[in-house]
C-alpha cells in the first residue's frame, strides 16, 4: 500500500490566543445580531410599542430616481388610549385615501410597519446570531491535540462544546428555513 500524500503542507498548531480571539468575535457578533434582531421583530410583531392602525389621508412620491412613497394620515392605537392625526410613514407601494395599515408606534412620530414578513426577516438575523453565539461556546470547548488538529476537550466542557455545535447548526438550518420562507412569502 502507497504512503498517503498530503498537499495541505506542514500541520501547524492551532493558536490559543487566535482560538478564543475569534469565539469572543464570534459571541460579540452573534450577541449583537441577537439584540438587534429581537428588538426589531418585536416591533415588527406589536410587541414592543405601542400597536395601532393608520388610516391613510394622502400619500406622495418623493425623491429621484427611486422615489418612497410617504403616506401622512390618523394613527389610533389599538387600546384607545392615543391618536396622532398627524402620523407620518414610508410606505411601498402607495396607498389610496382611506386604507388602514398595521403600524407599531415606536416612538413619538416614529413608526414601524407590523407585517409577517418583517418578523421572519428578523427571525433569521435572530437565528443566525444565536448560531454565532454557540459556535463561539463550540470554540471555548475545543483544543489542538499534539498533531496540531483541533479536537474536543475531555470531560463536561468537550460534551458542552459538542452539543453547542449540534446546536448552532440546528439554528443555522433554522435560519435557511426562515430566510426560504421570508423569500418566497408576499411582502
Amino acid at each position: 500500500m502507497a504512503p498517503v500524500i498530503s498537499n495541505r503542507g506542514p500541520s501547524r498548531p492551532a493558536n490559543p490566543a487566535q482560538r478564543l480571539a475569534f469565539s469572543v468575535l464570534f459571541a460579540l457578533i452573534g450577541a449583537g445580531l441577537i439584540t438587534f434582531g429581537l428588538y426589531q421583530a418585536g416591533h415588527a410583531v406589536g410587541l414592543l410599542g405601542e400597536p395601532g392602525t393608520l388610516t391613510v389621508a394622502s400619500c406622495t412620491h418623493v425623491g429621484q430616481p427611486k422615489p418612497e412613497v410617504r403616506c401622512t394620515g390618523t394613527f389610533r392605537s389599538d387600546d384607545g388610549r392615543s391618536t396622532d392625526p398627524a402620523a407620518r410613514f414610508t410606505v411601498n407601494p402607495s396607498l389610496a385615501s382611506g386604507q388602514t395599515i398595521r403600524l407599531d408606534r415606536a416612538d413619538t412620530g416614529s413608526y414601524v410597519r407590523i407585517s409577517p414578513a418583517r418578523t421572519e426577516k428578523y427571525a433569521v438575523l435572530t437565528l443566525f446570531g444565536m448560531a454565532l453565539f454557540v459556535f463561539a461556546g463550540a470554540g471555548f470547548a475545543s483544543r489542538a491535540n499534539s498533531t496540531g488538529r483541533p479536537e474536543l476537550r475531555a470531560g463536561l466542557v468537550g460534551r458542552v462544546g459538542l452539543r453547542l455545535g449540534q446546536a448552532g447548526i440546528i439554528l443555522l438550518l433554522g435560519a435557511a428555513l426562515c430566510a426560504i420562507t421570508a423569500f418566497l412569502s408576499p411582502h
